[in-house]
């Protein structure tokens, strides 16, 4: 029975591995933006403000409709139906039947500037709806190139410690004892915590990589693409200037200020009167055909005495004052955005060449000293030559993303330089 199984077991096809998903930046990019949910839900913001434009507009068109009932009633005294059936007066008859036809039109003259005001507050409402999808955009373009370039980051160092793992296995000469041989060890087995540690960093790289692209966490996914960065030309105070003109979180709080100085004129438009042009046309009889038409036109003035009035005006003029408030705030966090950025940028662009300047040094001297390779001085010449690497390969991957940052911070693409 045992030896079925182990032949069934054997015969059986080998579950096939999920294809590997490789990614360079622009497949990351586009990914992104597909999947991101952020990027979704402000999209639909954008058609639910466009729908409230049309209903705003819709306003200023008269409402038309079309009624007719029956009823059946038997009369003992004069009476009307319900308001709901337009109130119509019943005498008594020796019929019990009555019906009626009615098409009626209501038009707005002027509501005290309420109309334009909410118009104007729906098409405000919308310029903040597409700035906060610019918003979204930025966000989703800046952290895919930050966990791109940290998960390409972690490939790139895990793979330079595998290399040098690797010629040490293949390394004829080792010492066997003494403190030449404990040194060997030791540093070896460094190399191997360290490509322990690495392939961890991988792992959480990938993670966060795939919750960025918003795919599934057991994903098996890889970016390629050369660790590589661009210098780029700028000037702090043109920084602060594009900031300020093209971040579009701050001209969505400009939106936002606007709409509520909107509100102040919609409270103001509640204590002026409101002129109504009403039109209706009506068949009213107790047999068919119906005959007895009845028609008006009629022009009606409203003139409301809110005793709220002046809370929500004063409601509506604080939160105007908060929006204003909010708008200083935020240009504040975002100059201080743009200096970090900018900071960040100007020190690993000068850190970069330092790094790959020092690193081809020692890589030189390393050549020339020509220690036997599994020697201790050979592992320890080796170890300080991928450190190297290692600080200039973290120095390009930090250059990129505070690249990539300042980018986001002032809400366009840098000049090469």
């Amino acid at each position: 029975m045992n030896a079925l199984a182990l032949a069934v077991l054997l015969a059986a096809p080998a579950v096939a591995e999920p294809p590997v998903e490789v990614y360079t930046l622009e497949e990351a990019l586009h990914k992104a933006s597909r999947n991101s949910p952020e990027l979704q839900i402000a999209e639909h913001d954008i058609r639910i403000s466009e729908q409230r434009v049309l209903e705003a507009k819709f306003q200023f068109y008269p409402e038309v409709g079309l009624q007719a009932l029956a009823a059946r009633y038997n009369a003992h005294y004069p009476f009307s139906l319900r308001p709901e059936f337009r109130n119509i007066l019943l005498f008594p008859s020796n019929r019990s039947n009555i019906y009626s036809g009615q098409a009626y039109a209501t038009l707005s003259l002027y509501e005290g500037g309420r109309h334009i005001n909410t118009l104007r507050l729906a098409e405000t409402a919308l310029k903040q709806a597409r700035a906060r999808l610019d918003s979204a955009r930025l966000d989703v373009s800046f952290e895919t190139r930050r966990a791109w370039f940290s998960y390409l980051l972690a490939q790139e160092k895990l793979a330079a410690t595998e290399e040098l793992l690797g010629q040490l296995d293949r390394a004829s000469a080792r010492a066997a004892a003494g403190l030449d041989g404990l040194r060997s060890e030791a540093l070896a087995a460094q190399l191997r915590s360290d490509a322990a540690s690495e392939a961890h960093e991988r792992e959480l790289a990938r993670l966060d990589f795939l919750r960025v692209l918003n795919r599934e966490l057991d994903t098996a996914a890889k970016v390629s693409g050369a660790l590589q960065s661009e210098p780029a030309d700028v000037d702090l105070r043109r920084a602060l200037l594009w900031a300020v003109e093209l971040r579009p979180e701050l001209q969505a709080q400009t939106y936002r200020t606007h709409m509520d100085a909107i509100a102040v004129n919609l409270a103001l438009g509640r204590r002026t009167p409101s002129v109504l042009l009403g039109m209706d046309y009506e068949l009213t009889g107790q047999t068919f055909p119906l005959r007895q038409n009845n028609w008006d036109a009629t022009v009606g003035v409203r003139l409301p005495f809110s005793f709220d009035f002046w809370t929500q005006h004063h409601q509506r003029l604080s939160e105007q004052r908060q929006s204003e408030v909010r708008r200083a705030e935020l240009r504040d966090q975002i100059q201080l955005e743009v200096r970090r950025a900018y900071a960040d940028l100007m020190h690993w662009q000068a850190e970069w060449p330092r790094r790959e300047k020092d690193w081809l040094t020692l890589k030189e001297l390393g050549e020339r000293a020509g220690a036997a390779p599994g020697s201790p001085a050979w592992l320890e010449t080796a170890k300080l030559v991928l450190d190297a690497r290692k600080r200039l390969l973290e120095s390009i991957a930090q250059h990129a993303s505070a690249r990539a940052r300042l980018e986001r911070a002032v809400g366009r693409a840098l000049p090469a330089p």
